[in-house]
């Protein structure tokens, strides 16, 4: 039997399921309208078990799109009046964070647009690597009741983020992220009864494209520390970010829920080199739910933020970056196994099986990178993200793009 699936954004994916037990079974074609990426996981994970581990899969995958650090609101070019010559100038050498944030914002009438660019090629779940998952296996008391579900699958994402910030007051700035996420989702999947006869197996490859989760953003500086107003000596803000549900959680693309972040900030401004922390908590108005082993439930829900890390000016046109980014996703979000007993499959006496836990996502990044002036206040950033801790879905390396312009 081959079943053909077309899925949504006009893409053609086929799942070929190959029944090789019995020469009974027919060639068929039937067509599979519209398949979301989680309903094509689960086609592909949940043949050997009845838990659902392709939705956990899927999960998991939309947790770490969604949450991956986005580029800092600040621009590159800030300029107040110097009040020893009356003429406009910088009030900073450096141009910026790429993923941290620094307390300084734009000023009043200052306007800034840009556009950043990631591509991210996943490595593991956890402890499973992507090339030989251990979907499930089952021991039963025939051999057609034992089955082992393993696959390969091949998870990458392309992140394009337009990013418009405007100085409302000298204190006060404004900012909208709009992400556009193209997940990429291939792989096979085969089901091995127990007399060594591959019973199942399916093949798929298909893009998901679409709008992401957007974000608003408000930035309000509350102190200044003592000197000068040029350099600015740096000083403490607060931040409050909103993102909405506009991404699709079933493509992999948002988590549908709203979700909303506070944090604070400090930063400093005297030398060459500008250090700049914050910390904060991200409030979700709902939490994610999936059924994880038989008879339990988990929730994730709420997310920890904090950053850290310098601004060098290494020549006038040139600065120096290094960011370490720390993420807790709480509640939920990690793959684990389950071994045991199990109720609903025939002659089936017990079940091993992927499935969600009820154990939190650490994350520790660190992004080195620079950002460099190309010509009057157009500036260039260029990073690469490097997992130094992620217990969820996880890439080792992410290289990193964007460009400013303040206007």
């Amino acid at each position: 039997m081959t079943i053909r699936i077309t899925m949504k954004r006009h893409v053609p994916v086929a799942i070929a399921l190959l029944a090789l037990a019995s020469p009974a079974w027919a060639q068929k074609v039937t067509t599979v309208p519209d398949l979301t990426a989680q309903q094509v996981l689960a086609q592909m994970a949940n043949a050997g078990t009845s838990l659902p581990v392709g939705e956990a899969l899927a999960l998991t995958t939309a947790l770490e799109i969604s949450t991956q650090p986005s580029s800092t609101s600040s621009g590159g070019f800030i300029f107040k009046l110097d009040p020893t010559t009356g003429l406009q100038a910088r009030t900073i050498t450096t141009f910026g964070p790429i993923f941290g944030e620094r307390a300084l914002t734009s000023g009043e009438g200052q306007v800034s647009v840009g556009a950043t660019f990631r591509q991210t090629t996943y490595d593991r779940f956890g402890d499973f690597g992507l090339g030989a998952l251990p979907f499930s296996s089952t021991a039963g008391s025939t051999p057609s009741a034992t089955k082992t579900s393993t696959g390969n699958l091949t998870i990458s994402s392309r992140t394009l983020e337009i990013t418009g910030i405007v100085g409302v007051t000298d204190n006060l700035d404004i900012a909208a992220v709009v992400p556009l996420v193209s997940v990429d989702l291939a792989g096979t999947s085969s089901l091995i009864d127990g007399n060594g006869v591959n019973t199942r197996l399916a093949q798929t490859n298909g893009v998901f494209s679409g709008l992401g989760d957007i974000s608003a953003l408000a930035k309000y500086r509350f102190a200044t520390f003592k000197g000068g107003p040029l350099p600015d000596p740096g000083g403490a803000a607060i931040v409050v970010e909103m993102r909405l549900p506009t991404g699709s959680r079933e493509n992999l693309r948002g988590l549908g829920l709203t979700r909303t972040l506070v944090s604070f900030v400090v930063s400093g401004g005297s030398g060459r080199v500008h250090p700049h922390a914050s910390g904060g908590f991200e409030f979700w108005n709902k939490g994610l739910d999936i059924d994880g082993a038989p008879g339990t439930r988990v929730n994730i829900r709420h997310q920890i933020q904090y950053t850290a890390g310098i601004e060098l000016e290494a020549a006038p046109k040139l600065t120096i970056l290094a960011d370490f980014v720390g993420q807790r996703i709480l509640g939920g979000g990690q793959i684990g196994t389950f071994t045991g007993p199990v109720t609903g499959l025939a002659n089936v006496t017990s079940l091993t099986s992927m499935v969600a836990i009820d154990q939190g996502i650490s994350k520790m990044l660190l992004a080195p990178g620079l950002k460099v002036n190309l010509k009057g206040k157009l500036a260039a950033a260029l990073s690469a993200i490097i997992t130094m801790q992620n217990n969820g879905l996880h890439s080792k390396v992410t290289p990193f793009a964007g460009i400013n312009l303040t206007m």
